[in-house]
């Protein structure tokens, strides 16, 4: 034995104290030991040497083993205590064992003295560790307890054999509104709004208190095992107001975009007017101008030459005034005022540049009287304003149709013949953006259907019970 060992020998007789020192330096043991006489030595060494092992006669001539052993216990001295002694009944043995000696060692077979010492200090050790680790259990335990009832969050325990609630903290049954012995004896089910399969799954679940009311939860399970049973131990975070909140910060983020949208396309609608006015209330004039005096110098002229040159001039002035008109029609918005959506849509074909062999065919049989909102007439006029215009530079279709229908939504289908696009590589330009952002302030719905080769169909379907009005931004008028 390496470490050096504290040992306090009550004994009255110098050479039996000696015989026991020659045995223990003879199996090696490294040891410092103090010997006593009397009781008040004993108490005094007990408390200031505070021994590893406390070796004791049985008869002194004022004190005995009985009485040590009685005092080291009083102290709460859990020290190994060994009997040495000459002569002792096997009785008396037994019961100083059955009080708490360790063992005992006739003095004339000493050579068992440091093999009970050693299994006196191994028993007292495992039974240090084996305390020490009840009382970090118990610990433990208290601490579990401690965070399960005084937990602000709502937990309970389910049993994983029968599926009922075993405990439940107090948060859970202010939050639910159940009692303790509700909760303990109700069926778990209840606590599910609609029997959810996710019954013990982590997730988020509804779930339902005891007024009826139905919680959005978010629920943490966990498997364990409480008290040698398997159990699945459940933590539910309401998080009803969270979701609420959630849902209105993005309704308001809607509500702002569809603004933003609709502020834009009033600004762009204002923009084309007035570039179209300007076409053609000054541009426009002032070509009329210059076509009148070239009739005049036409009708004068006599040289072929010279009025051939003119005759080219007054066709290409006529060309571009031609032009112009039809781009003042594509920018300023039409009165729709008093005019249905099918009426403008028939006078948007009607006015197609006559350069474009695109067949046009307005199907108008489904659409059963007019929508009273001229906003969403002016954004369905532009719709069809804006795909048509892809259709004649991109599509290089022959023939196009459009189906007005109007049912509890309106619904708008334009369909060419032309060379189509694989909708999934092709990055929508600039002109389906704008029809998704128009159909989208009316929460409506954009598709478009398309194959090379296999011409495209563009679908738009707008709710009509339920379209979303907002407050009208106000834009500066300029002057």
């Amino acid at each position: 034995m390496n470490q050096s060992l504290k040992i306090l020998h009550l004994e009255d007789l110098e050479a039996d104290a000696e015989m026991v020192d020659r045995v223990l330096r003879k199996a090696k043991f490294n040891f410092e030991k103090r010997v006593v006489i009397d009781r008040e030595g004993f108490v005094r060494q007990l408390r200031e040497f505070q021994p590893d092992v406390i070796l004791s006669d049985h008869s002194l001539p004022s004190f005995n083993s009985s009485e040590a052993l009685r005092i080291s216990r009083e102290e709460a001295v859990d020290t190994p205590f060994i009997l040495v002694t000459a002569t002792v009944s096997e009785e008396y043995a037994v019961s100083v064992i059955k009080e708490g000696a360790s063992d005992y060692i006739l003095k004339d077979r000493l050579e068992r003295l440091p093999n009970a010492i050693q299994n006196a200090l191994d028993k007292g050790r495992m039974e240090n560790e084996r305390r020490q680790a009840d009382e970090a259990l118990r610990s433990s335990e208290q601490k579990y307890k401690l965070l399960f009832e005084k937990n602000p969050m709502p937990m309970w325990m389910v049993s994983q054999k029968s599926l009922s609630i075993i405990a439940v903290n107090e948060a859970a049954i202010t939050h639910y509104g159940y009692t303790r012995e509700e909760f303990l004896s109700m069926n778990t089910g209840r606590l599910w709004n609609g029997g959810s399969p996710g019954l013990y799954l982590s997730g988020i679940w509804k779930h339902q208190k005891k007024d009826g009311a139905t919680i959005d939860v978010e629920v943490i399970s966990h498997d364990m095992v409480h008290e040698q049973e398997p159990v699945i131990l459940i933590l539910a975070n309401d998080i009803t107001e969270k979701l609420r909140a959630e849902a209105e910060l993005a309704r308001q983020a809607d509500i702002q975009q569809k603004l933003i949208t609709q502020t834009s396309i009033q600004v762009q609608e204002r923009e084309r007017e007035e570039i179209g006015k300007e076409l053609h209330d000054n541009i426009n004039q002032i070509l009329a101008a210059t076509k009148l005096y070239l009739d005049v110098v036409l009708k004068e002229i006599g040289e072929h030459e010279q009025k051939d040159i003119l005759q080219k001039g007054y066709r290409n002035l006529n060309f571009a005034m031609e032009e112009i008109r039809q781009l003042s029609q594509s920018l300023v918005a039409p009165t729709l005022g008093g005019m249905g959506l099918d009426q403008a849509l028939y006078k948007l074909i009607d006015n197609l540049p006559s350069t474009t062999s695109l067949q046009l065919t307005l199907d108008t049989e489904g659409w059963l009287g007019d929508i009273a909102d001229d906003s969403l007439k002016l954004t369905c006029y532009r719709i069809v304003q804006v795909q048509l215009n892809n259709i004649i530079k991109h599509a290089k279709a022959k023939k196009a149709t459009i189906r007005l229908r109007k049912t509890d939504n309106l619904e708008l289908t334009i369909q060419d013949d032309g060379i189509g696009f694989n909708p999934e590589k092709r990055i929508p330009g600039i002109g389906l953006r704008n029809i998704r952002n128009r159909v989208g302030y009316y929460n409506g719905q954009m598709k478009v259907q398309s194959a090379p080769g296999q011409g495209c169909i563009l679908t738009v379907s707008i709710p009509l019970s339920s379209q979303t009005k907002l407050v009208e931004p106000v834009l500066a008028n300029h002057e």
